[in-house]
């Protein structure tokens, strides 16, 4: 039994020692760590608080989706959205609207995040959009389905509350240097 925990205990050791070794080679004593420093979007008050314009409208042309070249279920969602209310920001009337999603299998989209739903043709939204345009197109910040009044005054209210966003504080960018080994 001793011999068999032995061999066991020897064996992973080893696994871990080589998946060290090919680690460290393969970086050659280089590691980047890259983080995204974004503000809090899990609450309607503090979406509309980073957002410039908050609008509620419905998708009305079709959507069209551009994969991502390095991962082709990744990608950005184009969408028109015709604004019926704008809640905050200047009088909107039609938005190109930009969204990053991901791609099913069923060749639908979806999203990580509640309060940043994927635009289908149709239907009625509550929108944070971004005033950074891309290709004459603005980025969406958030984006909740609003099938009803009850959830334009939910949006109406976040606008109303003006939240104050907490400080994000990050390094965009760490390098990390150790001396490789000899080769």
């Amino acid at each position: 039994m001793r011999k068999r925990v032995w061999i066991t205990t020897a064996a992973v050791g080893l696994v871990l020692a080589a998946g060290t070794a090919t680690y460290v080679l393969a970086t050659d004593g280089e590691v980047t760590v890259s983080s995204v420093c974004a503000p809090p979007a899990s609450t309607p008050e503090y979406v509309a608080a980073y957002a410039p314009t908050v609008v509620i409208g419905t998708v009305t042309g079709p959507t069209r989706y551009t994969p991502d070249t390095g991962d082709p279920s990744t990608g950005v969602q184009e969408a028109t959205l015709t604004v019926e209310k704008t809640l905050k920001g200047a009088q909107q009337g039609d938005l190109a609207l930009s969204q990053s999603v991901t791609r099913t299998a069923q060749g639908t989209y979806t999203t990580a995040e509640p309060l940043y739903q994927p635009l289908v043709t149709g239907q009625r939204y509550a929108v944070a959009v971004l005033d950074r345009a891309q290709d004459g197109g603005r980025w969406v910040w958030g984006a909740e389905r609003a099938p009803d009044e009850t959830a334009d005054e939910r949006w109406a209210s976040a606008v109303a509350a003006q939240a104050i966003l907490p400080t994000a504080t990050c390094d965009d960018t760490r390098t990390i240097t150790s001396t490789p080994g000899p080769a």
